[in-house]
C-alpha cells in the first residue's frame, strides 16, 4: 500500500476543535487538497503529521495556538469610526461584522464596544489564542505526487 510522504498532494477530511468547544469540519463537503510538508491556512500546524499513512488512515494531534491560529494580541483592538461599517449593522458587544479597512478592504471583526463616536473591535482570528485538536483523514493520495517506490529514471547527463 502506497504511503503518503512529504511534498505529495493528498486529499483530506478534517475535523477541528478548539479549546472553546467550536467545531469546523470538511464532513459534507469536498475534501480538501493539501500538500504534505507545506503550510495550509485551513488546517494549520498539520506539517508532516500525515506522512506514513495510508488512505482511509487518521491522525489526530492538538495544535498549540501559536501553531494554530496564533496568539490573541492586545495591538489586534482598533477604534474604528461607525462610518467604516456597512448602514444599519447591528454593532452590539460580541457580534461579528464586517468592518472596511483603510485600503478598502471588508474584514470581520469582533465588536468589544460601541459608542456614539467609535466601535472598539478585536480583529484577532476568532480561535486566537487557542489550541486545536485536529483530526484529519486521508482520502486519497493525487495521481502525480512523487512516487517514491518506483522514482523516475536521472534526466540524460544527470549523475
Amino acid at each position: 500500500m502506497r504511503t503518503v510522504q512529504q511534498g505529495d498532494q493528498v486529499l483530506v477530511h478534517f475535523v477541528k476543535r478548539t479549546q472553546s468547544g467550536e467545531v469546523d469540519s470538511s464532513r459534507g463537503r469536498a475534501p480538501l487538497e493539501v500538500t504534505v510538508g507545506t503550510a495550509h491556512r485551513r488546517l494549520p500546524g498539520l506539517g508532516l503529521a500525515l506522512v506514513g499513512l495510508g488512505q482511509g488512515q487518521r491522525v489526530m494531534l492538538v495544535v498549540p495556538a501559536e501553531e494554530a491560529y496564533g496568539p490573541s494580541l492586545a495591538n489586534r483592538i482598533r477604534r474604528l469610526t461607525p462610518a467604516r461599517f456597512p448602514a444599519g449593522a447591528a454593532l452590539a458587544a460580541g457580534r461579528w461584522v464586517r468592518a472596511t479597512d483603510r485600503n478598502g478592504h471588508r474584514r470581520l471583526v469582533r465588536v468589544v464596544e460601541t459608542r456614539p463616536d467609535r466601535v472598539v473591535v478585536d480583529t484577532n482570528h476568532p480561535w486566537a489564542g487557542q489550541d486545536v485538536a485536529v483530526e484529519v483523514e486521508v482520502v486519497s493520495i493525487l495521481e502525480g505526487s512523487p512516487d517514491r517506490a518506483n522514482p523516475a529514471p536521472p534526466a540524460p547527463g544527470a549523475r
